[in-house]
């Protein structure tokens, strides 16, 4: 499926749109709840109504990029970030993948992906989520 076919699509469980870079921290918490779900992808330079605005992309806006999630995650989570072009203007593609041994933290909190909402997860969900992790890790080792 190509991007433009993505796009039409619009949000989903596994898609996420952000209008601009300015929305960085919002983009962090995304990629909490994708790891923390099943994955996906967030596109910068998308409005909600899949409306391509496009992004101004300067020499270091990746390595930033790349620097605000790295920092603002826990455990790290390196997304594989590209750059695609959409009527002639610039977007910026995130995707990340579950992240299997742990519950992945934005800013100390961890997310989840509901439809296509990225929502804090409760304590009762976090606490269950890493005994879960916990009991999967003691199956392998076993």
């Amino acid at each position: 499926m190509n991007l433009r076919e993505l796009i039409a699509k619009g949000e989903s469980e596994t898609l996420e749109f952000k209008k601009s870079l300015s929305e960085w921290k919002e983009i962090v918490e995304t990629v909490s709840a994708f790891s923390n779900t099943k994955g996906g992808t967030i596109v910068v330079g998308i409005s909600n109504n899949g409306k391509i605005h496009g992004v101004s992309i300067g020499k270091n806006t990746i390595e930033d990029l790349t620097n605000k999630i790295l920092i603002n995650t826990e455990p790290k989570i390196y997304p594989e970030i590209t750059t695609a072009t959409l009527e002639e203007k610039r977007v910026i593609l995130i995707k990340v993948e579950k992240f299997p041994y742990d519950v992945v933290l934005a800013f100390g909190r961890p997310f989840k992906r509901v439809g296509k909402s990225t929502v804090r997860m409760s304590k009762d969900e976090y606490k269950k989520s890493i005994l879960e992790i916990h009991r999967k890790e003691k199956r392998i080792i076993l």
